[in-house]
């Protein structure tokens, strides 16, 4: 059957909001004032006056950033809160059902945590692409603008894509704005969607500098785009790309560099490829507000590490004896005190912070240098390049200040190196953006790994639905299996 795409600003651009709707989503604006400091231009111009000139076109892009930082589901905390429910990181505790559905992979179709979900990966897209397109029709702004800018909205547009197709499946692809055409994209197959992030990832790296354009890590550059393709090409099985993809990064010893485990997430550290700032210029990150200090209600819910992944005096855990980072990222929870929580994020919000750490600057990590060291790992044991995959995986297990491979086994064989970088993203990445989640489903391990541990998992499982909503707007979009 015909799938097609229930964007949700179809209707409301169809109900005379038009060109006044495009230019105020564009300039929407934070409070941050490194990232957002040019003036807004006001929301009732034509939509050829919001690109009349480099600082009303760049307003326009940082709107596209305050959309992205402030939408719920793309803080950095829901994607990770989620991912790490729907794998073997966290469990819940609370009556929340949208919480409940997510750990117990159970999810149903009016979830409204999976429609939220939805709903702002599309309206970014959309509004990516209106900067796309405003900005390569204006004559009145300057190509070195034009050139940054759409990288930029590129890049942002890819990352979206790559969430929703890791999450969804097969999922509309939609790359302008016109509101007819977009009513009548399909469902688009997940090689087909890969396919057009590659190339916007691509077009991207060609275009972004290596220098941040704005102070901090937060507007996206070269090295960010860099970062992501090497993801997307392990993820696809093209081993020879995501070995030379992040070696590039890796080789940018001058800008980037592993830290210590408790400064991973401070404010432009060396490991940090593209961070993003916090929300009304708070100095604390989502993800530490609600896992660390957990501070939802009893309703709402609260997060905590598994037992069987931090370890009890029955349970072994998921770390080596001596792994320092189960001693820097798990701590007891701040607000309750009962429950082993993340820890990779410190700082939250309340009226009483005994710890020096609790208030400390910080912002949310979407792409670090120690996941190019793991890509780049994976790729080449994938070669059979095992001497300088365990050089790799080395360097990650030196900063955690465990053994060193190349001395207490150096000979091991290809399908156990394979095993130890597996290991080595569970340990490392756990927490951060859907990574657990997403290894299990791409290397095949999801249903062996989660059906001792979860009732009733299946193949089913491994998709999230359609949202209901959406599919009520347009009964030409066919449900995932399960569902």
């Amino acid at each position: 059957m015909k799938k097609t795409l229930p964007i949700i600003f179809v209707n409301r651009l169809k109900n005379g909001i038009k060109v006044c709707l495009l230019v105020t989503l564009l300039v929407l604006t934070v409070s941050c004032e490194d990232l957002l400091d040019v003036d807004t231009p006001p929301a009732s111009p034509l939509r050829s006056s919001v690109f009349s000139d480099d600082a009303m076109a760049e307003a326009a892009v940082r709107g596209v950033y305050s959309n992205f930082m402030s939408a719920s589901s793309f803080n950095g905390y829901q994607i990770s809160r989620w991912g790490a429910f729907s794998a073997d990181e966290l469990t819940y505790f609370g009556t929340n059902l949208n919480n409940i559905q997510f750990e117990e992979n159970d999810l149903l179709v009016d979830n409204s945590f999976i429609s939220d979900l939805w709903i702002n990966a599309y309206e970014i897209i959309y509004r990516a692409n209106a900067v796309i397109e405003g900005v390569a029709a204006s004559s009145e702004i300057s190509e070195e603008a034009n050139v940054q800018f759409t990288g930029e909205t590129l890049f942002l547009r890819a990352f979206l894509h790559f969430y929703l197709v890791n999450l969804f499946g097969d999922i509309p692809l939609v790359t302008e704005t016109d509101y007819l055409v977009n009513g009548k994209v399909t469902r688009m197959p997940v090689e087909t969607v890969y396919q057009q992030i590659e190339a916007d990832l691509q077009e991207a790296i060609g275009l972004l500098h290596d220098e941040y354009p704005s102070a901090g890590r937060y507007r996206v550059n070269k090295a960010t785009a860099l970062a992501l393709l090497a993801r997307v090409y392990l993820y696809q099985e093209k081993w020879t790309d995501a070995e030379a993809t992040a070696s590039i990064l890796l080789d940018d010893v001058a800008d980037y560099d592993l830290v210590s485990l408790s400064d991973i997430t401070l404010p432009g550290n060396k490991e940090a490829i593209w961070q993003l700032y916090n929300y009304n210029d708070n100095a604390f990150a989502y993800e530490g507000n609600y896992f660390y200090g957990n501070l939802f209600s009893n309703t709402y819910g609260r997060n905590a590490l598994r037992d069987d992944f931090v370890g009890t005096d029955v349970l072994p855990g998921i770390f080596e004896e001596g792994d320092a980072r189960k001693t820097a990222w798990v701590h007891l929870d701040r607000f309750y005190q009962a429950h082993m929580v993340p820890y990779k994020y410190r700082s939250y919000t309340s009226l009483t912070t005994a710890n020096p750490d609790d208030s400390r600057q910080e912002n949310s990590t979407a792409f670090r240098l120690a996941e190019q060291y793991l890509i780049r790992a994976e790729a080449r044991v994938q070669q059979n390049k095992l001497g300088l995959a365990i050089a790799d995986l080395d360097v990650i297990r030196a900063r955690a200040e465990l053994p060193l491979i190349a001395d207490t086994n150096p000979g091991i064989i290809q399908s156990d190196l394979l095993e130890a970088i597996m290991q080595e993203r569970r340990v490392e990445l756990f927490t951060e953006w859907g990574h657990r989640w997403f290894d299990l489903k791409r290397t095949g391990k999801a249903l062996t790994t989660l059906q001792p541990i979860k009732a009733g998992f299946t193949d089913d499982d491994l998709l999230y639905p359609i949202p209901e909503r959406e599919r009520n707007k347009n009964p030409f979009l066919e449900q995932n299996e399960g569902y």
